[in-house]
């Protein structure tokens, strides 16, 4: 890899083999108190509960599945679902009516500080977008104290930052969550599973129900659990990253033992009807996946939400969905294809080529105070 990113990834590499890649469950706080007391409910705090929340949108509707939901017009499951309880909050802007309200219907406490939860909670949900290229900084006292974290995605705004992150992680052995919803469904080792039967692959064609690039562009985190990190290059093109008609995402797979180098292609676009689709063409046959919608708010918080939130609770009980490694291939990808669009007009950029230190503008400027950060 070139040495433009491998800056700070020896450290996390290191103590990731030493502790494992499945499982860093050692001693958590959430896996003591659980030893300690196995009907104990897990305590979970949540960063970023007002502007672009995907908490107050819908994960608290399942973590919490009795409390008032979070629209009338959606409803909740109704019923318990899972083993933990938000009873803290905090928000750069704590005194916003969102977060008033959010905190009152989870009966939480909102804290002034954003490292007031350490000593309070077992697990921390980072549930927003705005908050991504300071996320390192907020979790890092978490990770320090042992308690496991869920990374909202693109989980990093430089590979700088997720490589500091990561090797706090694996330095204190405390589990980090960093997925995206389609990392969760089944459809992904159902179809990696098949891959057997189209013989050597031609080609990938894959769609994904999206308009605003990165943050619901979940697919280009989905992709590599199915056929792998092992990327050339990726380009981008999209006539708005944020508000987009058309986007166009490239990967361009090396091979391996008996499979030609070949093209997966993912296109965004605006659908009510299908999440998303994969169709893979080999030399033997095609095998195919998609997931469609439905129109009830209830199916979609079964089918859709709750994956990645009954993830969330077994990390927060010390287990480790991936190796921090793969974190941090997917946030290269990520920024990858951003740097394409941004820097190489679309054109293919290798992976291992972006500047450690390269960042793509910040969405919110200003958004949280760097004070906060100040001892």
């Amino acid at each position: 890899m070139s040495q433009k990113n491998s800056t700070g990834r020896r450290g996390f590499l290191k103590n990731a083999v030493v502790l494992g890649a499945t499982s860093f469950a050692s001693g958590s706080m959430a896996e003591t108190a659980a030893k300690a007391d196995p009907n104990r409910r897990l305590k979970v705090g949540c960063m970023v509960v007002g502007e672009y929340s995907f908490t107050s949108w819908s994960w608290s509707d399942i973590i919490e599945g009795i409390s008032p939901p979070n629209s009338d017009n959606r409803g909740n499951f109704g019923t318990p679902f899972l083993n933990m309880d938000i009873t803290h909050v905090w928000d750069p802007n704590p005194d916003a009516e969102p977060v008033k309200n959010f905190a009152k219907r989870m009966n939480a406490s909102i804290v002034k500080k954003y490292d007031d939860m350490v000593t309070k909670v077992d697990g921390i949900i980072m549930g927003g977008f705005y908050e991504v290229p300071w996320q390192h900084k907020l979790a890092a006292p978490y990770i320090k104290a042992g308690v496991p974290v869920y990374l909202s995605r693109p989980f990093a705004n430089s590979l700088r930052n997720v490589d500091e992150l990561l090797d706090l992680a694996a330095k204190h052995g405390t589990p980090i969550l960093a997925t995206a919803k389609y990392e969760h469904y089944h459809e992904a080792p159902a179809l990696k599973n098949r891959l057997k039967h189209v013989g050597k692959i031609n080609c990938v064609q894959a769609t994904c129900s999206t308009r605003d690039y990165p943050i619901h562009f979940h697919i280009q985190f989905m992709i590599p659990h199915i056929f792998g990190y092992d990327i050339e290059s990726i380009s981008l093109i999209t006539d708005d990253l944020y508000r987009n008609n058309y986007l166009q995402d490239t990967y361009l797979y090396k091979g391996w033992e008996n499979q030609p180098p070949f093209p997966c292609v993912i296109n965004g676009m605006s659908n009510p009807d299908v999440q998303f689709t994969i169709n893979v063409v080999g030399t033997q046959g095609t095998e195919s996946v998609k997931m469609v919608r439905s129109p009830h708010w209830r199916d979609g918080l079964f089918s859709r939400y709750s994956p990645q939130i009954i993830a969330m609770q077994r990390c927060f009980y010390g287990e480790m969905f991936e190796p921090l490694e793969d974190i941090r291939k997917k946030t290269e990808i990520f920024l990858t294809g951003y740097y394409s669009h941004l820097k190489n007009g679309g054109g293919p950029v290798k992976i291992g080529t972006v500047p450690v230190d390269w960042s793509p503008p910040v969405y919110k400027p200003g958004w949280i105070d760097e004070s906060i950060f100040k001892d």
